[in-house]
């Protein structure tokens, strides 16, 4: 049976029942919690009446959805996290917004993103703790579907932007291979990175949502996945409890037969693979925020300042020097690792720090962005200060397929390991 025929079959709340749960956790929770932007009540519910009146099969049908204020929509404004555009509204869809539109998706709101989606935070605070941050640039989406205000929300990624909150929130995040889903509509930081992001409460979640923004049906054939893991050149910035919840989520793959080997790769030059995303990055978004920056410096935060002055100093020598490092390891990865291997790595440092020290720090997500592969977080159990700690896999370029093969299986080990060992 096809994906969407199960789905189209499987009895499911009208999407004015979601509408009325979701409106009723935002109105109990969100002026705490700072997950939105913009949502106005009257208009869901309108839309969730319009929903549940058009007949025949909808593949989304009134899945409540938070959509990333970085994502152009012509119902709500879109100001990017930034003042220069709050009075912003946009004259069509995002791609992305469109074809969760055409779905039957439940549009419950803008999520709040960092500004220009880099680094300078929002209000939005963990809903697991209101001193720790939920991370960014994705904060609100990440926030929203963790604490039950929607059931999905779009992210992006240009660093660590949709892994390292789903990670600090105890969700499943996904960054797609870089290209697969398409970006128009959506704000541009780095086009060489920035890619559409998936934030969901569950894996079912996610593959319910991933052939309406893919326009591909998840494959669930084809060889058995192996699973290497892999901590990285930059294992030492990884707290002692990440480090060991990635031994443990080893040992629960193993005992749920899953085997794990390891993956050591030549390390001579993977680590600087880190420092060139961020010299593209900058490189990018000095050009692509140029207009901004001439005129409303004023107006920016001094994070995103720094940055593109930092963009403006990268020489095309330098530029070009970083994108051909990343074309070699892409290919040398290809080379590695087969489609149906996946690398087991850490999704972030640690626990979500304190808000006073900034929304967490990209070590562990900034090759893979550079690279273009595609990244999966799957949550693995809470670390000492009671904040989640996520687990993270690697597919090889265009591995999508094999990512969300594996993906349930893992999240089942990883229930059943931490329930028995919890108890």
């Amino acid at each position: 049976m096809r994906l969407t025929q199960f789905i189209s079959a499987t009895p499911r709340p009208s999407a004015s029942q979601n509408a009325q749960r979701c409106l009723g956790r935002i109105a109990e929770r969100d002026g705490a919690l700072g997950a939105f932007t913009f949502h106005d009540p009257v208009e869901v519910l309108r839309q969730a009446r319009e929903i549940d009146a058009q007949p025949g099969p909808l593949a989304l049908r009134g899945i409540p959805v938070g959509v990333k204020d970085i994502f152009d929509t012509v119902d709500m404004p879109t100001a990017y996290g930034s003042w220069l555009y709050r009075d912003h509204r946009p004259t069509r869809d995002a791609e992305a917004v469109k074809r969760l539109r055409s779905a039957g998706a439940l549009l419950i709101g803008k999520t709040l993103t960092t500004e220009f989606a880099f680094s300078h935070p929002g209000r939005t605070v963990n809903p697991r703790h209101p001193l720790h941050t939920p991370g960014g640039s994705s904060s609100g989406s990440a926030a929203a579907v963790a604490d039950g205000m929607a059931d999905f929300a779009l992210a992006s990624q240009t660093g660590g932007s949709a892994i390292r909150p789903a990670a600090y929130c105890g969700i499943v995040g996904m960054k797609p291979t870089h290209g697969l889903i398409p970006t128009q509509g959506m704000r541009a930081l780095a086009p060489t990175m920035d890619t559409v992001g998936l934030h969901a409460r569950t894996v079912d979640d996610l593959l319910r949502v991933w052939p309406v923004l893919s326009g591909v049906q998840p494959n669930f054939e084809g060889g058995q996945v192996r699973i290497a893991c892999f901590p990285g050149p930059h294992a030492a910035s990884a707290s002692a409890e990440a480090k060991r919840a990635l031994e443990l989520a080893g040992v629960a793959l193993r005992e749920a037969g899953l085997p794990v080997q390891p993956f050591m790769p030549p390390m001579d030059d993977f680590a600087a693979l880190s420092d060139a995303q961020r010299l593209v990055m900058a490189r990018e978004a000095a050009y692509e925020l140029r207009e901004e920056d001439r005129l409303h410096r004023h107006l920016l935060s001094a994070e995103l300042v720094a940055l593109l002055e930092f963009g403006k100093k990268v020489s095309d020598v330098a530029y070009q020097q970083a994108l051909r490092l990343a074309e070699l390891w892409r290919t040398a990865l290809s080379g590695m690792l087969d489609a149906n291997v996946v690398l087991m790595t850490f999704s972030a440092p640690g626990q979500a720090p304190l808000l006073t020290e900034g929304t967490g720090s990209s070590v562990f997500n900034r090759s893979w962005s550079l690279l273009g592969l595609p990244c999966l977080s799957l949550p693995f159990g809470l670390g000492a200060a009671r904040l989640p700690l996520g687990i993270q896999f690697v597919g090889a370029f265009g591995c999508d397929a094999v990512l969300l093969r594996v993906a349930g299986p893992v999240e089942k080990a990883f229930g059943e390991y931490l329930s028995r060992t919890s108890a």
